[in-house]
């Protein structure tokens, strides 16, 4: 095989052109460009001539970027205290994890927390009843979030004195009332019950893993009054490595196993991407 077939600088138009043979294409110029979209793992191109299919790409790796293990990803958070006065979706940003980490993303679901008050206890309760939030404007996994009626003041009109959180909810937008929100009855016949609600951090979703974390970040929780919320960042425990430097050809099966092979191992090459790190490591 030529060398004149490829050359040392990490660009489209030095990657092999017989590379997409290997992934059942044309050995073309246009498929061996298609092949080299190496910095979104969406735009890789899609083997249609397969029932199953798989997604593919071809990169050249540099001696330095195969042996680099600072490729580390987030891999989820793990809420720790739930905290307590959102009246918004809490933000969830990520601090620190390595010089060059960067690219992590998530978002918070909220849920009722203890602290909820009573606006207004209304009439006709008893003990046990429950009832339903007013949840208009919210949106999430769900939200027929509920309060139990423990204790009333009889000499009172039976007006409501305690209420807990018989179902907590989950949230990507609150309700549009949140102090002073009306209820709806599950069980019994009393009404105008007025709660004010307390929304604390549910669970955390990874948006995008980001690159290059050498260490958990640290997370923080922001937005719309909140505080007490604490969290834990995990980095995957195995990356991915490319199995020599050089032009390398990545599969990603339906199964979602990740595949290397190696279509022509050189240490020279040169010029990465322009300098933009993520050849050997890509989102899954």
């Amino acid at each position: 095989m030529s060398q004149t077939m490829w050359g040392n600088v990490d660009q489209a138009n030095n990657s092999p052109i017989w590379g997409p043979v290997s992934v059942m294409l044309t050995p073309n110029t246009a498929n061996r460009n298609s092949l080299f979209n190496n910095t979104t793992a969406n735009a890789f191109v899609t083997n249609t001539a397969f029932s199953n299919g798989y997604t593919a790409g071809v990169f050249g790796v540099s001696v330095a970027e195969m042996n680099d293990a600072v490729t580390g990803q987030v891999a989820s958070v793990t809420v720790t205290a739930d905290g307590t006065g959102y009246t918004a979706r809490p933000t969830v940003t990520f601090v620190g994890g390595g010089p060059d980490a960067s690219g992590a993303t998530a978002q918070a679901t909220a849920k009722i927390v203890t602290g909820s008050t009573i606006f207004a206890g209304g009439s006709n309760y008893a003990p046990g009843d429950v009832v339903t939030i007013n949840t208009s404007g919210a949106a999430g996994a769900t939200t027929s979030a509920r309060f139990n009626v423990l204790t009333v003041n009889a000499a009172a009109s039976n007006t409501v004195l305690t209420i807990s959180i018989n179902t907590a909810g989950a949230f990507t937008t609150l309700p549009t009332r949140v102090a002073n929100n009306d209820v709806t009855n599950t069980t019994g016949v009393g009404s105008g019950l007025r709660i004010n609600l307390a929304f604390g951090v549910l669970a955390v979703t990874m948006v995008a893993n980001g690159i290059n974390y050498t260490s958990e970040p640290s997370v923080t929780f922001g937005g719309a009054g909140g505080s007490g919320s604490t969290a834990t960042a995990a980095l995957r425990s195995e990356q991915s490595k490319v199995p020599s430097a050089g032009w390398n050809l990545r599969k990603v099966l339906p199964n979602g196993r990740v595949q290397y092979e190696c279509l022509v191992a050189m240490g020279s090459l040169t010029d990465p991407d322009a300098g933009d790190g993520d050849d050997t490591q890509l989102p899954e």
